[in-house]
């Protein structure tokens, strides 16, 4: 019998790995965003740019957050770029593709932190192209 344990399993690994990269997407996407304007990646907790107000754990929901409010900030209706939605994605996908990859090993994490530093990197310089 050479049956792999579950947690082994090609489709749990890529499973795993979307759901790891699409939080590490969200993490991205605030790094992209805070760093280039000098402010706490602590505090203060996440917001809306346009009205402020506190985010809730409900819109803070990697995909589906966006998805749900249809990119636009559920308090004021102000919209959030597509970019947002899109860097997840990435970073979704590249972390399926690193834990399918790699597996559960310590290398994984070298992987995971090179797509976040990548994905931060390239959020970064674009967004000082955009005025």
């Amino acid at each position: 019998m050479n049956e792999m344990p579950p947690f082994d399993a090609l489709w749990f690994r890529i499973l795993v790995g979307f759901l790891i990269g699409a939080a590490l997407g969200s993490f991205s996407t605030m790094l992209a965003y805070r760093l280039p304007r000098h402010i706490s990646t602590v505090a203060p907790r996440s917001h809306c740019p346009s009205c402020g107000t506190t985010l809730q754990p409900r819109d803070l929901v990697p995909l589906f957050s966006w998805l749900l409010a249809r990119g636009r900030c559920r308090y004021c209706k102000a919209s959030i770029g597509a970019r947002y939605f899109i860097i997840e994605v990435a970073c979704s996908v590249a972390g399926a593709a690193a834990c399918a990859a790699i597996g559960f090993t310590p290398s994984l994490i070298a992987a995971l932190a090179l797509i976040v530093a990548l994905v931060t990197g390239a959020g970064v310089a674009l967004s000082r192209r955009q005025p």
